[in-house]
């Protein structure tokens, strides 16, 4: 309930601020660069990009959580542009207008120019194979970028071009399991103790998902609600799967 509530204010808020977006400048650089916003939400697990200060103040207001600046975009260049679709509200973002108009053809709404591509630092786009919405990503830390392979995205290449590399907030690592873990999920959500509590069954049931960090005490949790594939067995097969953390949704 709390997932669809948050998703229902953020479709409204994200429609109601596109035209202060566009006649609010965004915060310039004294070198002409943009900062880019970096937004995620923890509900649906989008990443969300803006040069609008007051767009994400006002998300962060809401529940998602500012993660710092994606990259420093130029105020000219090659256009990106910025889609929403409004059956997942989820947001995607192109530079190549095939793939602009093929979306918007699907269904998609044009919300014009997000930002400009240009400059020598690559930005780079990854895809989750294993979502319907929230399936992109995009980030100038090459680190982020492998670490998201390794746990089964799909290394897209340069999405575009940016004048310099962002600097976010960095997730914090786990405890150190003895059996073999995955990579950790590099978003930034807030951190929960990686061992369970003293009290909890060993042969209890959880859930997971294979893209995911943590453990679900049911299949009802609000962030179970958009995954297609969601795993089930004990919390021993869950840590041996890399999910070492519960979820704070249904802990």
């Amino acid at each position: 309930m709390r997932a669809k509530i948050l998703r229902r204010g953020v479709l409204a808020t994200l429609l109601g601020v596109l035209v202060a977006l566009v006649v609010a400048p965004a915060a310039s650089r004294a070198d002409d660069g943009v900062d880019m916003y970096r937004l995620y939400n923890q509900y649906t697990g989008e990443h969300f990009y803006t040069a609008s200060t007051q767009e994400r103040d006002t998300l962060a207001s809401i529940g998602w959580t500012a993660e710092g600046v994606g990259w420093v975009a130029p105020t000219t260049g090659d256009p990106v542009y910025r889609l929403f679709n409004s059956y997942t509200d989820d947001h995607h973002y192109v530079l190549d207008l095939e793939e602009r108009d093929a979306l918007v053809a699907l269904g998609w709404t044009n919300e014009n120019v997000g930002w400009y591509s240009g400059g020598s630092v690559a930005v780079l786009r990854q895809f989750n194979p294993f979502e319907r919405t929230a399936t992109h990503n995009y980030t100038t830390n090459q680190e982020e970028n492998d670490r998201l392979v390794a746990i089964g995205w799909k290394a897209e290449g340069t999405g575009w071009y940016a004048l310099e590399e962002g600097k976010t907030i960095p997730a914090p690592e786990p405890a150190p399991d003895p059996a073999p873990s995955q990579p950790s999920n590099p978003d930034p959500a807030p951190s929960q103790p990686s061992n369970p509590a003293p009290s909890e069954p060993q042969t209890s049931v959880v859930y997971w998902t294979p893209s995911g960090e943590v453990y679900h005490s049911t299949r009802d949790c609000p962030s179970l609600k958009r995954s297609k594939t969601v795993k089930s067995g004990t919390l021993d097969e869950a840590r041996k799967a890399g999910k070492v953390r519960p979820c704070k949704n249904c802990h």
